[in-house]
């Protein structure tokens, strides 16, 4: 029986982000052809699934556990989600992000590790918070960053989200769930959801929505770095 290698609010990809394949960690794919980093939202595990085909007995056509994963639709500007098989999702700490250095400098910590360590937000009205794929999205490094013909999509900045600002929290009335003769786990779910607000351009209004705490992070680096970045490029801009 297959067991859960992924926790509530871990960030996860498909398989196929070419961060998984690409060695050098720089992006050669259409932008709009690539996948999200998600967050998982919740762990469901299936104990009496049929998990192989009926004509094939040998192919594999599903997986007990399955995650419901969150992302940041950009272009809408709304969070979406989606059933995952474990079989199709690989965790952030398996992928190579491009590094312009060759050689870093003492003390510097990678982006991966830096968000793998991101601490739980406390509860606090008006804090601003960033979801956890946020420095992500927005580090990735393009050999080329082509775009299909079909594609609407402008910017190489895919699945960004923006700052966001809490106003409310509640308990969550999606309870994890065992089952009650062996007491094994058949579905997790976060304990506490912090509500959040951020303007929605797509729709020109203000939106909102329940995330688990464990989706959010106030860490400072992001937008430390962001301004380190922007004196850099102003300090070039003068010379």
């Amino acid at each position: 029986m297959s067991k859960n290698i992924f926790d509530i609010g871990d960030i996860v990809t498909l398989k196929s982000h070419p961060l998984a394949y690409q060695k050098d960690g720089r992006i050669d794919a259409y932008v709009n052809q690539i996948p999200p980093f998600m967050c998982v939202k919740e762990v469901h595990i299936e104990r009496k699934k049929q998990l192989y085909s009926t004509e094939l007995p040998e192919a594999k056509i599903a997986d007990n556990v399955k995650y419901l994963c969150v992302y940041f639709n950009q272009h809408r500007m709304i969070f979406e989600e989606s059933f995952l098989y474990q079989d199709t999702i690989i965790s952030i700490s398996d992928l190579t992000f491009h590094n312009k250095s060759e050689v870093v400098a003492e003390g510097h910590k990678k982006l991966i590790d830096e968000t793998l360590n991101y601490s739980l937000v406390s509860y606090e009205f008006g804090k601003r918070v960033f979801f956890k794929t946020h420095k992500l999205e927005k580090r990735k490094s393009f050999k080329n960053a082509g775009q299909d013909i079909n594609s609407s999509t402008r910017t190489i900045l895919t699945h960004t989200s923006p700052a966001f600002i809490i106003n409310g929290y509640k308990t969550n009335t999606q309870k994890s769930l065992y089952d009650q003769k062996s007491g094994k786990l058949q579905r997790k779910c976060a304990d506490k959801l912090y509500k959040v607000i951020w303007y929605n351009a797509y729709q020109e209004k203000f939106s909102e929505e329940y995330l688990p705490k464990e989706f959010l992070t106030d860490d400072s680096l992001i937008y430390e770095n962001i301004k380190v970045q922007n004196r850099r490029t102003d300090t070039k801009s003068n010379e």
